[in-house]
């Protein structure tokens, strides 16, 4: 992995296909997703589940695996948010969390909604003692 920056999280994807259809984008063949895990330089697929006719994908990374495959001049994340039903990007060295839900009541299968609430809890409270250190320099 380049950046040596790890992100985890969740892709949710509407079906099979476009689960298959996503990771062929990243050399990923639909025999080894259906292997189980599957370890690229820069991306690890952890566990796949299907959840109410849905396929949850639990990953793990480089935070800059999504930029091989995103349209040169886009954000990599926002493209992201455009291919899968929802997301969770854990960035913990970087204190961030980004999750993503394209429609109101859709459950992630490996992220509870109360450990992601949690989790953002302990980023904001970092970042706001962060902030409040710097200004005590001053």
């Amino acid at each position: 992995m380049s950046s040596k920056v790890i992100v985890r999280g969740e892709l949710i994807f509407e079906n099979k296909e476009d689960l298959y259809s996503f990771f062929s984008k990243l050399g990923i063949t639909r025999e080894k997703l259906e292997l189980g895990k599957v370890d690229t330089d820069d991306l690890k697929v952890l566990e796949i589940r299907e959840d109410d006719g849905r396929y949850h994908v639990r990953f793990e990374g480089d935070i800059n695996w999504p930029s091989r495959i995103a349209p040169s001049g886009e954000n990599p994340l926002d493209w992201l948010k455009t291919k899968v039903a929802g997301l969770v990007w854990d960035v913990d060295d970087l204190k961030t969390l980004e999750v993503f839900r394209r429609s109101e009541g859709l459950k992630f299968s490996f992220y509870s909604d109360e450990e992601l609430d949690r989790k953002r809890e302990e980023y904001n409270k970092w970042w706001m003692d962060s902030a409040s250190n710097i200004v005590g320099l001053f």
